[in-house]
């Protein structure tokens, strides 16, 4: 087995910076009406920025310009092009394109040789099940360079107009069940924002820099033991059957009335199922010995809300994952939380910025809510 690692680190965000006072502007207001949650869910997530790839209600980017943006940075940096790669790996919630492939759609776009590439399917998870491809892939010795990319673009999902019908008729539903209901989908608008973040992943150090050694990933799924929780194609998270599909109806324009096509969140279920897998997941591998959290330099957790650290500090302390507060780091404050691309945002900021320094260990996490999967990454700061 070959070892494996991060040797640079990229991040694009589109336009210019959207401070709360102005989201809604951007977003658009649903039937000409403030929303009634927009304050409370921001002062309880912390955010006080974020970028969108939206203005004046048109939409400045795709998805996959994005992606290919954070990686075209990523390789200048490195006075490399995509000639001289060998894999990409590519991770999004929502695509561009519901077919082909996302990472398929960025390759095209970047150009380059005819490579291998993975699409990590999922939500923030997504970028990570990408990530840990490509990293077996130059383990084993199928290639010596890859580039993993995580993207999104929430902003085109969340504009007023797809919500329009939903605000009239949402507390008018009395069958479905409660994550179905208005503020569930409105919630997310709150929360969710744009960018891309890309890692170049080798099999040797690069001179004269700091890299990081990877030195085990570990993702795992919990969809055994909680219903789901973000979703989006269905009414009915419960108990799924062949009528509850957006493919299912007759058109596709019957499912986007029925309320199908908007991205929903259970919040009741959400710090229940995310608490429960990553401290759980978190216990397992304190217990094996792969997290020892007096030796952790530096802890870099994707999170959805501010309000989270001190719950899941506490959690963390009762299973023996006790890493003072001093040593985590986020940036969710000022870049938002872009999902699939947090976490690779969140350790370019702290790698080019300096944070890191040789011999020192970093542990990474990054939680789904989808249907509630983690994943755990250890590195050591290494140079050649």
């Amino acid at each position: 087995m070959h070892q494996v690692y991060i040797t640079g680190a990229s991040a694009y965000l589109p336009n210019e910076a959207v401070g709360n006072d102005d989201m809604e502007a951007v977003l658009g207001e649903i039937n000409n009406q403030p929303s009634i949650y927009r304050s409370a869910i921001l002062k309880r997530n912390g955010i006080k920025q974020r970028y969108y790839a939206l203005r004046e209600g048109r939409q400045t980017h795709l998805n996959e310009e994005l992606a290919a943006n954070a990686v075209t940075d990523l390789l200048a940096s490195k006075s490399m092009t995509m000639d001289n790669i060998e894999m990409l790996a590519a991770g999004t919630t929502l695509a561009d394109v519901l077919l082909p492939g996302f990472a398929s759609m960025v390759h095209g776009r970047l150009g380059g040789q005819p490579l291998e590439v993975v699409n990590g399917a999922g939500i923030c998870c997504a970028s990570m099940v990408a990530f840990k491809a490509a990293y077996n892939a130059l383990r084993c010795g199928d290639h010596h360079n890859a580039v993993v990319v995580g993207s999104e673009l929430s902003s085109a999902g969340m504009k007023a107009s797809r919500f329009k019908r939903e605000s009239e008729i949402g507390d008018l539903r009395e069958t479905e069940n409660d994550s179905f209901k208005f503020f569930n989908a409105d919630f997310l608008r709150w929360m969710l924002s744009d960018g891309a973040g890309a890692w170049l992943l080798e099999t040797e150090p690069r001179p004269n820099q700091l890299s990081l050694r990877i030195d085990w990933v570990r993702l795992c799924s919990y969809a055994n033991c909680y219903p789901t929780c973000m979703y989006m194609g269905t009414s009915n998270t419960h108990n799924l059957s062949p009528s509850d599909c957006f493919l299912s109806y007759d058109t596709y324009a019957q499912a986007e009335a029925e309320g199908l096509m908007i991205v929903r969140q259970d919040t009741q279920l959400l710090p229940i199922g995310i608490l429960g897998s990553v401290v759980e997941q978190a216990k397992k591998l304190t217990e094996e010995g792969l997290i020892e959290p007096q030796n952790i330099d530096h802890f870099l957790p994707h999170i959805s809300s501010m309000l989270a650290y001190e719950p899941f500090q506490s959690a963390f302390a009762e299973v023996g994952m006790e890493i003072p507060a001093e040593r985590w780091f986020t940036n969710l404050v000022t870049k938002g939380n872009t999902g699939a691309a947090s976490i690779f945002i969140i350790l370019e900021e702290a790698l080019n910025n300096g944070l890191f320094k040789e011999g020192e260990q970093v542990l990474i996490m990054v939680p789904e809510s989808g249907r509630f999967m983690s994943c755990y990454v250890h590195l050591t700061c290494v140079a050649n």
